[in-house]
This record gives structure tokens, sequence and C-alpha cells, in this order.
């Protein structure tokens, strides 16, 4: 039906590991797609909205088919509370043969495992954090054994900042052990030990393909926070907009630096883009070492498009309403699908 869209989110009512309160980054997508269906009908489309659970997986499938939209809008972080299940909901889209926003199956299971998407990034010279993948305690001291101290220890199929908090950076091997057995009993899955780079941290959001279009780089003001505290962005530093870590934590945008840096930046958030395959629209995580040499943390291949936030205060900087930045990302899916079809 032309013109007319569903917006597909997940409706995490349980979660199955970690704390209650790593729901509260799940849930948030339920207002994004709240803002996204008013950008939507504000831009003359037809919506509906569906939180997408077990429950009524079948009885969306058969909407889908039904109702024949011209676009899935895809919100969806998790499948049950279950972030290793995200790329098997655009998978399912896939399989219907219908037209939705962001990156394909591939890219969105690529870019949650941190590990795989490092690699591919160092196979391309791109420059990421030193560091690796371990799966038991036993493996923990020879494993890190060329690694220096501080390290960052965070879970490996993550988003969010779940599984970050202030004692995610460590500063000898003891606490290393403990913040490992924290997280791998926590998540039940393998964590990300590297090294801890003590740089000024920058976000990237890219929209569009043919070409992409780079909006003005961001930047995480940690001028707030204790001396002695690591700076880095937390679970808390995200999403509890009322703790400390949250209100010490602001984004810039566009970041004070110079135009060579900033060309450096998006030089290397291009390439990261590009080489993993990221379709449509996402975020790149940089941080600066001693030398301004940019350095990747995270490929965010479906990353928060929530008004005011991330992206849409990114693609305000740069002129663009937040109605212009949904509209742009409907437009961008729906030429894809076609020329795809041709």
């Amino acid at each position: 039906m032309k013109n007319f869209i569903i917006i597909i989110y997940n409706d995490d009512r349980e979660i199955k590991r970690g704390f209650e309160e790593d729901i509260i980054s799940l849930r948030s997508v339920i207002k994004t797609s709240e803002d996204v269906e008013k950008a939507l009908i504000e831009s003359d489309f037809k919506t509906l909205r569906i939180g997408l659970n077990s429950r009524n997986l079948i009885r969306t499938i058969e909407k889908i088919e039904e109702s024949k939209p011209c676009l899935i809008f895809n919100l969806c972080e998790a499948f049950n509370g279950d972030s290793s299940l995200e790329s098997n909901v655009a998978a399912v889209f896939e399989l219907l043969n219908v037209a939705y926003t962001g990156s394909p199956p591939s890219v969105i299971e690529l870019t949650s495992d941190k590990e795989k998407t490092k690699q591919l990034l160092l196979q391309n010279n791109i420059p990421v954090p030193a560091g690796l993948s371990i799966n038991t305690v036993q493996n923990l001291e020879s494993g890190i054994w060329n690694l220096q101290f501080p390290l960052m220890v965070k879970p490996q199929s993550e988003d969010g900042s779940v599984g970050i908090d202030s004692d995610s950076v460590v500063f000898n091997f003891d606490a290393l052990k403990e913040k490992f057995e924290y997280i791998s009993d926590r998540y039940s899955q393998p964590v990300i030990v590297e090294e801890y780079i003590d740089g000024r941290e920058f976000s990237v959001s890219i929209v569009g393909n043919n070409p992409p279009h780079i909006f003005p780089v961001a930047e995480i003001d940690y001028s707030n926070i204790p001396p002695n505290a690591p700076k880095i962005l937390c679970y808390k530093s995200k999403w509890m907009k009322n703790s400390d870590s949250y209100r010490h934590t602001p984004s810039v945008c566009p970041a004070n630096i110079s135009t060579e840096i900033e060309n450096d930046i998006k030089e290397v958030a291009l390439k990261a883009f590009e080489i993993t395959g990221c379709r449509g629209y996402a975020r790149i995580d940089i941080r600066l070492d001693n030398n301004n040499t940019p350095f990747v943390l995270e490929v965010n291949a479906n990353p928060d498009i929530s008004i005011g936030d991330g992206m849409a205060k990114s693609a305000g900087a740069d002129g663009w309403s937040y109605n212009k930045l949904i509209k742009g990302i409907v437009s961008i899916a729906i030429e894809r699908f076609n020329g795809n079809k041709n």
C-alpha cells in the first residue's frame, strides 16, 4: 500500500540476562517508535506501530502480508529481550521480500559481535584498540600478556553500553579477573578485554549509501567527571537520566576540533561504515590517542534515532529537522529496495 509504513520495534516484557535496569535501554525504543511515527504522520504517511515479541510474531507476519506496506521501519534492537536475536528480525523482512530501513541481517550480526568487527577493521588497516575476546577465566592471564593496563572490559555482543559501568576500566590483574567473572556470569558470553585509550571520544553519524552523507562530528564532554574517574560512556551515562553519570557526560555537536582532525575522524568513520557493509544509516564511535590517531571503538548499524539524541542531534547540527531525517531514511530504503528489484 502506497504511503503506508509499519513501524516495528522490540516489545521486551521480559529480560533474559543481566540486571533489571538493563531493560531501560531496550524499552527506550518504544519512545523512539513514537517519535518516528509522529514524524511520518507529519510527512503524510499512514502508519501502524507494532511491538514485536514471540507472542505476536506470526500475527505480525500475517499483518505485513495482508496490508502490503511500502516499507517496514525497523527499530528492533532485540527479540524477547535477547539482543543476539536482533539480526533475525531483519532476516524475516528479507524472507517476506519487503522494503525495510537500515542494515541487512548479515551486517547487524557482524557489528553486534565486537570481536569479529574489530578483526575485519584490522584487516583493512583501520585502527582499533589492542585486545582480544576471552571465553574462560583460565585463559585470562595468558591472553593478556602483551596488553598494557589500564584495560577496558565489556561484553562481546551487547550494545547500548549494557554491561559497562564505572568499574569497567581496570588497572591490575585482580580487578580484571573480578570484572571478567562478573560479565561472564551476568551475560553468559565471551568478554572483550582491550587497552583503554584515554583520549577524546567522538561519534560520527552517517546516512545514505550513494553517496553517504556524514553529519557533523559529535564529542562526548568528559570535563565534568571526577579527575580520577575513567572517561567512559557507561550504561548510566546513556540511559539513566537522573544519574550524575548521565548529567556529567553531555554530547557536544559540532565538536570543537580542527578541520584536520575532523577530516581524519570522518575518513576513518566512513571506511568503517563501508567495510562493515552498513546500509541506510549507522553511527561510528571513535577515540583519539595521544597522537590524535582515530581508533574505532564500535560500529553501530542500528543506532538510536530518538528526538534530540545521537544521530538526530548530529543531523540537527547539519540543519536537518527530525522529520527530514526520518523521511530521508525512508526514501533511502525504498529507493534501495526498488533498485535491487530492477
